[in-house]
């Protein structure tokens, strides 16, 4: 009978413990009915539950499973672990604020040193799920607007909408000026044109502005040539001894001086058409006054505020130009935005 017990203790102990199942490992002086006692479990359910068949007869060191309502036993619950590189078991139960003895009981382990890398370790339903630490939102950049700039470098967090606002300009114009296909995606760092004023870039075509800012724009080249003049030399005459009589010799005609004309174009006094308005981006271009001025097209036109100014268009080269707040012209251009390059081929293909 003896053999047939111990037999019995030997297979409970080896069998494995269910998922999920609490044990407890006996220690000296315990008792079946001590841990029935102890965990509110009856002695014939602990026993039914580790295959004891004898009441007065366990070991110490031997595990036993807790059967389930067992007062302490814990399940695990839906969190889950997995080991990563450091991880320690006493860590991890502090981490989720659980004891350590209930991980290893969960999912067990042989001992508190006895994890894998990467192993996935189930938690107790008491478990405490960190939570994720919550993002913190770029603040957005504020804008010191400074009422005389043309353009806005984009800053983090910054949006159309609020660069209109601080420039006090139109956000279709800022969408229109900048050729912006999302005006809900604006680029870090992209560079925003604020105002109609064109860009100041060099070009390869040299023109010089009118001297007198209150006259009609007025388009020179600066290739230009010195007057050369031819002056005529005077014939001397010659005295004849023969007679007494001086002759009076006439001197040659002077040619006329060589000159090579300039290439300064000053504008002629043409009689104002009635104006013909044509919408251009920000700016209002009266179509039916154009000038021809150095071969140039000139125009005036109203920017987005009302304020007159000139508008050139030089279609051999296919490039524009316009007038300051003073009254001198920028530097020629080749055509960045949308309504520059219709303004230029509408000009230049004559559809007026």
């Amino acid at each position: 009978m003896r053999s047939i017990f111990a037999a019995a203790l030997t297979l409970s102990a080896l069998m494995p413990l269910q998922a999920g199942a609490a044990s407890i490992t006996v220690k000296p002086g315990d008792t079946i009915s001590g841990l029935a006692d102890r965990y509110g479990v009856s002695v014939g359910r602990l026993m039914r539950a580790n295959g004891i068949r004898n009441s007065n007869h366990v070991e110490a060191g031997q595990t036993l499973r807790l059967p389930s309502g067992a007062r302490g036993v814990v399940s695990a619950g839906q969190g889950r672990h997995t080991v990563k590189g450091g991880d320690t078991l006493g860590g991890i139960a502090a981490q989720y604020r659980v004891k350590e003895r209930d991980l290893i009981a969960i999912n067990s382990l042989r001992s508190a040193d006895h994890v894998e890398l990467g192993q996935t370790l189930k938690l107790p339903t008491s478990a405490v799920l960190p939570k994720p630490k919550p993002v913190a939102k770029a603040k957005p950049t504020p804008i010191k607007a400074n009422p005389n700039a043309t353009s806005h470098t984009v800053a983090r967090g910054q949006t159309l909408t609020q660069i209109a606002r601080a420039y006090e300009v139109p956000v279709a114009s800022l969408i229109d000026l900048n050729t912006i296909n999302d005006p809900n995606k604006v680029t870090i760092g992209t560079k925003l044109m604020l105002r109609e004023t064109l860009p100041t870039e060099s070009v390869s075509t040299s023109v010089q502005t009118s001297p007198t800012p209150e006259a009609k724009p007025v388009l020179t080249a600066t290739a230009s040539q010195p007057t050369k003049t031819v002056q005529a030399k005077p014939v001397q005459s010659k005295p004849v001894q023969a007679k007494p009589a001086v002759t009076k010799t006439a001197p040659r005609k002077a040619a006329p001086a060589k000159t090579t004309p300039t290439k300064s174009v000053v504008a002629k006094a043409v009689v104002a058409k009635a104006a013909t308005w044509r919408t251009y981006g920000p700016l209002q271009v009266d179509w039916s006054n154009w000038q021809s001025m150095g071969g140039s097209m000139v125009a005036p036109t109203l920017n987005n505020e009302g304020k007159p100014l000139y508008v050139a268009v030089n279609c051999s080269v296919r490039k524009i130009n316009v007038t300051g707040s003073d009254g001198a012209w920028k530097s020629w251009i080749a055509p960045q935005t949308n309504f520059e390059k219709d303004l230029v081929k509408d000009r230049c293909n004559k559809t007026a």
